[in-house]
């Protein structure tokens, strides 16, 4: 888990859980066994305003709260309990920001989520998708994905159902986005009778796995009044996109996934891409030489493919150049079946320190369908 999923996760927790120390508490401590001693590091970030190292707080955390332990758990308020050894016992909080008050929990609270359904609204959402993009610029092999849901004939149930048992069903909606999702996705109510769900660490295939039991699980929820639509069901659509397969930027990857919900409204209760579509776009470990050349380069540099997708490729190669670099690639007969040339963007850089190589994930400016059999080594075919 990235930094950022971490400390988005540990904000989700105090949102959701709001002045309930005892469920932020035991939520907190089950994070820190799978992820370490990171949790309290975000944790007591997020309280008191001050960054702490990873050793730093783990020794904090466990100093200060084995006083709860011993007496009668978490009940005794947690964040005092904190607070208190962290001004008493040593000399890290002078001024601490204490975020304890339900009054100002409820502020914020009311500022990044949706009153009917009580999930994140819009704004939250696109606020933490251009973080998501920003820390997965930055760091080599990073991906998330984003799902957009329609209520299928949404407006035909209000009109025959009235407004108020519409809302009921978007608090329903709410209710399944939530129970189906983990502590670090982001639900949201888009608007209206759009949703939205932010994945971090999530690849494609996984994300149209959810999506379609999301779907699923809509489709046999029983909603009262349903019966008077044509269908007499009530369903939903949705749209996947991954970063980076398809888009680096917040506009690019809403709208490809605003265009794939689009596509799917023309069935309804569907979800595209489809699954077995996302499953033959995946990657291919193809490790062969390929020759690459950076703007303002007069010459072609040899470098090895380590995976190859209709979208992009990796190349691990001896140099590092700048992320957003165009590069231009060329797939040179015999070690590939033709030759074939393309260009593509660097998007990210990572390095190995132990074989003094680069990793280069690199993006194709225009995705190319056919690629990947194209380039299909034919010793593959022999065998």
């Amino acid at each position: 888990m990235n930094n950022f999923a971490m400390q988005t996760g540990i904000q989700h927790l105090f949102y959701d859980f709001n002045e309930d120390d005892d469920r932020i508490y035991k939520a907190i401590e089950s994070l820190a066994k799978k992820h370490g001693d990171r949790v309290y590091s975000a944790a007591l970030s997020y309280l008191f305003g001050k960054n702490f190292t990873i050793k730093q707080a783990g020794h904090y955390w466990r100093e200060a709260t084995a006083s709860i332990n011993q007496t009668s758990g978490p009940n005794q308020s947690f964040r005092a309990t904190l607070l208190n050894y962290l001004r008493q016992k040593t000399t890290e909080l002078t001024n601490p920001l204490i975020i304890e008050s339900r009054d100002l929990e409820a502020i914020r609270l009311a500022a990044v989520t949706d009153g009917l359904t009580q999930l994140y609204n819009q704004s939250y959402f696109k606020q933490q998708l251009q973080q998501s993009i920003d820390l997965a610029n930055q760091q080599a092999g990073q991906t998330f994905s984003i799902l957009f849901f329609d209520l299928d004939h949404f407006k035909q149930f209000n009109d025959r159902c009235g407004h108020l048992q519409g809302d009921q069903v978007l608090r329903q909606i709410g209710k399944i986005l939530r129970q189906h999702t983990g502590e670090l996705d982001l639900p949201t109510r888009y608007g209206g009778e759009e949703f939205a769900i932010l994945l971090p660490d999530c690849n494609l295939e996984n994300a149209l796995q959810l999506a379609e039991t999301i779907r699923e699980s809509i489709a046999r929820e029983s909603f009262s009044g349903q019966d008077r639509l044509d269908t007499c069901n009530l369903t939903i659509s949705g749209g996947v996109a991954n970063y980076p397969q398809h888009g680096t930027n917040v506009g690019e990857l809403i709208e490809a996934a605003d265009r794939y919900l689009y596509e799917a409204k023309g069935t309804r209760n569907a979800i595209l891409p489809r699954l077995e579509e996302a499953r033959v776009a995946n990657r291919h470990q193809f490790n062969n030489i390929v020759e690459f050349k950076l703007a303002g380069q007069d010459r072609f540099t040899p470098a090895l493919s380590s995976d190859i997708s209709h979208t992009g490729l990796s190349l691990k190669c001896d140099c590092s150049p700048a992320i957003g670099t165009r590069v231009e690639l060329f797939f040179r007969h015999p070690f590939w079946p033709r030759n074939l040339e393309t260009i593509g963007q660097i998007r990210y850089v990572g390095h190995n320190s132990e074989a003094c190589t680069y990793r280069l994930g690199i993006q194709f400016e225009n995705p190319q369908d056919n690629f990947c059999s194209m380039l299909r080594p034919e010793s593959l075919d022999r065998n």
